[in-house]
């Protein structure tokens, strides 16, 4: 019988804080890279990989150590589900740029720091290909195999209850991100990332998602760049009640039926 890595909350929230701690160190390493002139691009792709490698590194280390397998299960889904998965994913994203807008983006703290991302959006966009293959490539990999497939799928192992355990690590997921309007989206979309896990138990479904949750969000980030002024007028008439009840409605009616679906296949 094999022995699957198991973790708790406070194993979880360690390995974030060492997660962090590296990012933090890894400010100094990307110095060093841009010291030896490496190219602008490969600087951001091979800084914001270098954290997710060290953590890997260690924790498959310690588990060979105690003997532990860390089950990452790459199955895929019928196809119908992927139609049902993405348009549950899609009008998760509409709900959560209306939530993530609630969030006051002025003031002497938001403020300031709102303008710091969107300087360092600007600056990395400047070399589009690196940043869109980290962005929508590397980041999905990396984040998924962490906070789906080691955190939350150690504590669904370590029989904690998987309301408990999906919110848990998409806090967690949330947090990783350092400011208020990602924290929110980290939370929201992750939890619903972390449901799709629960449900279909493969993680190549979440890498799926993650991968169109940021291609959108790329997108629309190129769109408003583009036409910054006529989306700022258009602002209060893109956000429907009606689109953002029609999108509620397609993430129940999806989600009873992959419950359902779990709940059958368990019993089968």
């Amino acid at each position: 019988m094999k022995n699957y890595f198991k973790i708790n909350y406070i194993e979880s929230f360690l390995i974030i804080i060492a997660f962090t701690a590296l990012n933090f160190f890894n400010v100094i390493f990307k110095k060093l890279l841009i010291i030896i002139n490496l190219p602008d691009g490969m600087v951001f792709s091979i800084s914001y990989t270098i954290p997710f490698v060290l953590l890997f590194t260690f924790l498959s280390y310690q588990c060979q150590k105690k003997s532990i397998v860390i089950d990452l299960p790459m199955k895929l889904s019928p196809w119908y589900i992927y139609i049902i998965i993405f348009f549950m994913m899609l009008s998760m994203i509409i709900l959560n740029e209306y939530i993530s807008s609630l969030v006051p983006k002025e003031g002497p703290i938001l403020g300031n720091m709102y303008k710091e991302i969107e300087f360092f959006l600007k600056e990395e966009t400047k070399n589009p290909i690196p940043f869109f293959s980290t962005t929508v490539l590397l980041a999905p990999i990396c984040e998924e195999v962490l906070f789906r497939g080691i955190i939350l799928n150690g504590m669904l192992k370590n029989k904690i209850h998987p309301v408990k355990a999906i919110l848990f690590s998409s806090f967690l997921f949330g947090l990783t991100h350092m400011n208020p309007w990602q924290f929110v989206g980290g939370l929201f979309v992750g939890s619903f990332i972390g449901f799709i896990y629960f449900t279909t138990s493969s993680i190549i479904n979440c890498i799926l998602l993650h991968v169109f949750n940021n291609a959108f969000a790329l997108f629309a980030m190129f769109l408003f760049m583009e036409n910054e002024k006529i989306v700022s007028q258009e602002k209060n008439i893109n956000y429907s009640w009606i689109i953002l009840l029609i999108s509620l409605i397609i993430i129940t009616i999806g989600s009873f039926f992959l419950l359902r679906k779990k709940m059958k296949n368990q019993n089968l």
